[in-house]
């Protein structure tokens, strides 16, 4: 049975426009009044003292950072540039700051045990997240956050949460701040909207136009989220900064960039209580501007781990000297993230696992998987509890087969897709150090290399996409029309090593390995079904 595709145009959109609104929202005038008109600028692999005005390596972001009480960095998600580079400053802010404590945003005010259990060594690997609950409460890919977290329990620094129960903000953002339960709001406390109208602005421009299109009170209940948000983190900040000691935060940019998100919120909440001030320092990342078509991405984070010039090559980014107190500039690697995003939303329902939604544009999306599906099998393999489905699911990478048998109106039906970052978008750019070519038809065990077509045909149904990096041939994706059917995997001289099928083969075959001697001619064959167990080698291909 086949599965079709949807698209949500509207969440489309939305999602278009927070990313174009990204670039513009380091260029604001808000913020510290005596630096907002004032421009500052740094390449790939810098840090930026926007006080003294000059790039820094990691030793003078570090001088700049560790006097304060509290220093809050700012994060991209998905960035891993940007945790690996995290990961060293937390260790290098360690050995300058009075007992730090570690606090993360995705951790909840209760996880401080468990928290702890990780730090000692107790908890290692999946049964961290499992009794975490990363994944059930929708984490991101654990591999974002492994950086900092293993670099934490290296110098033996406690970790504790910042945040609530997800379905607080959810509430608010469905119903505004009077839709709490009386709990809730015990939970949360009072918190102010009316305060603050440059915050108020930089969050709508982190939305961009779709602002414009929505009615107000859309905009204005999820406005009350994001002060929600920034009132507990600051709460719980001040409640669990040691008496002599300092907290480093790892918190989403939104809440930090100029000073206007939970930083604001802790000097508030310090003057209503009428106790001292406390100092707290920010640092907010930035993407360069993308290089010249087919270029490799300038500079690199933070070269020397910091420890060198920390200046890259190319044009650099610019930004408000206001945004933060230190600026880290990393290169533009386009939309490719580390792990692909598979889009799923699951419930566990009457002892099934079940599809609560699919994310538009996402792997899910592209298998076919539809709300309602009940999914029995990933891989070959039965699906188990939710638990530990989550944890399976989330150890797909680039270059993998997802592969979800699901009970759909009584039938069972196969949704698979090959998970391959898509490189080129609608208007042909390419990501940065990528380039694409149309390949020539290809023979998978032939000793001849893959080449380039002589004459690209436009309107050919099948095309084969040739992806360069550095000119050193990386894979062929094979598409009809628009669903990639099938990737073949080259060496550096662009031979086939390993051939991925979206449908089985014949004899049920999705995976090909090729071994090859050093001409290129096949030696031995190896094929493997969507279990990944070996097939006997038949002769009809």
């Amino acid at each position: 049975m086949a599965c079709n595709k949807t698209v949500v145009l509207g969440v489309m959109i939305s999602a278009l426009a927070i990313g174009a609104a990204a670039q513009e929202t380091v260029m604001l005038p808000l913020g510290d009044p005596s630096l907002a008109y004032q421009v500052g600028s740094a390449t790939a692999g810098q840090f930026y003292d926007c006080a003294a005005g000059k790039g820094v390596d990691l030793q003078g972001a570090v001088e700049r950072l560790a006097g304060a009480r509290v220093v809050l960095i700012g994060e991209d998600h998905t960035n891993m540039d940007e945790k690996r580079v995290q990961a060293e400053l937390l260790k290098a802010l360690a050995g300058r700051m009075a007992h730090p404590v570690l606090g993360m945003e995705f951790f909840q005010r209760g996880d401080d045990a468990v928290l702890a259990r990780w730090t000692s060594g107790e908890l290692t690997g999946d049964d961290f997240l499992l009794t975490s609950g990363w994944y059930d409460r929708g984490g991101y890919n654990w591999v974002y956050y492994a950086p900092i977290m293993d670099a934490a329990r290296e110098l033996g620094m406690p970790v504790v949460g910042l945040n609530v129960d997800r379905s607080i903000p959810r509430t608010v953002n469905r119903k505004g701040l009077e839709g709490l339960s009386p709990e809730q709001k015990a939970e949360v406390g009072e918190v102010r909207t009316d305060n603050s109208p440059q915050h108020r602005f930089l969050i709508a421009r982190y939305f961009g136009d779709t602002v414009a299109l929505l009615p107000p009170a859309w905009f204005d209940r999820m406005y009350a989220a994001q002060c929600l948000w920034d009132v507990v983190m600051a709460r719980s900040v001040l409640a669990k900064l040691p008496p002599d000691g300092t907290m480093i935060v790892l918190v989403g940019s939104g809440h930090v960039a100029y000073g206007l998100g939970i930083a604001r919120r802790i000097h508030e909440e310090l003057a209503r209580k009428g106790q001292p001030d406390i100092s707290v320092a920010t640092l907010v990342p930035v993407i360069a501007p993308a290089p010249e078509e087919g270029g490799e991405p300038h500079g690199h984070p933070m070269p020397g781990g910091g420890h060198g010039p920390g200046a890259g090559s190319g044009p650099p980014a610019l930004f408000v000297r206001s945004l933060a107190d230190v600026v880290a500039v990393f290169p533009n690697r386009g939309d490719v993230e580390e792990v692909p995003r598979l889009g799923l939303k699951l419930e566990e329902k009457d002892g099934a696992i079940t599809v609560k939604r699919v994310w538009p544009e996402t792997a899910s999306e592209e298998a076919g998987v539809a709300k309602g599906d009940v999914i029995t099998d990933l891989n070959g393999f039965p699906a188990g509890d939710i638990h530990h489905f989550r944890l399976a699911l989330a150890r797909l990478r680039w270059g993998d087969r997802m592969d979800l048998r699901v009970q759909r109106d009584g039938k069972a039906v196969d949704c698979s897709v090959l998970l391959e970052p898509e490189l080129e978008t609608v208007t042909r750019e390419v990501a940065p150090g990528f380039k694409v070519e149309e390949a020539a038809a290809l023979d998978p065990a032939s000793a001849e290399p893959v080449k380039a077509a002589v004459k690209p045909d436009p309107k050919a149904e099948v095309h084969r996409t040739l992806i360069l990096k550095k000119d050193v041939p990386q894979r062929v994706e094979v598409r009809h029309g628009k669903v990639l059917t099938a990737v073949h995997v080259l060496d550096p001289k662009g031979h086939v090593v390993r051939s991925l099928y979206r449908d089985p083969l014949h004899d049920g075959t999705v995976e090909i390995e090729y071994h090859r001697d050093a001409d290129g001619a096949v030696t031995s064959i190896v094929r493997r079904d969507r279990a990944g167990q070996t097939i006997p080698f038949q002769t009809t291909p």
